[in-house]
């Protein structure tokens, strides 16, 4: 790790949200290359997306939510498909929010969402938004 990583590591684990933001883009950049794991890249970019998107900023929660987005379809295609309905009702949970404080690319990604989904997502977004009240 350089000094300048290392740096930026520390700017992120402070709470710099624009730190965090470079570690959420070079974890998108690591997955989308080919060059990991599917599923085990998704682990660093979600690690990030999640400390990133606790700052409350709605791009940051939308991040987060395409990338759950993106872990459901990976998971999916891997023959998981119980564990691809619970990620993707996660990120159905953040859209809703989002959409409820008047984002409107969270309501159109919600509406696309469920328009393409199985019943049973929508459920599951429903238990887990009212378990986490």
């Amino acid at each position: 790790m350089t000094s300048g990583d290392q740096s930026l590591l520390r700017a992120a684990a402070a709470g710099v949200v624009e730190a965090q933001r470079e570690f959420v883009s070079a974890s998108l950049d690591l997955l989308n290359s080919g060059q990991c794991d599917p599923i085990l890249g998704h682990n660093s970019l979600l690690i990030w997306a999640r400390i990133a998107a606790a700052h409350g900023h709605a791009e940051d929660r939308q991040m987060l939510a395409g990338c759950l987005c993106n872990l459901s379809d990976t998971l999916r295609r891997a023959g998981h498909e119980d564990l691809a309905v619970e990620t993707v009702a996660e990120a159905i949970v953040i859209l809703e929010e989002l959409a409820d404080e008047g984002n409107e690319l969270g309501a159109e990604c919600i509406n696309s969402l469920i328009e393409n989904l199985p019943p049973q997502v929508a459920l599951a977004a429903k238990n887990l938004k009212e378990s986490a009240q």
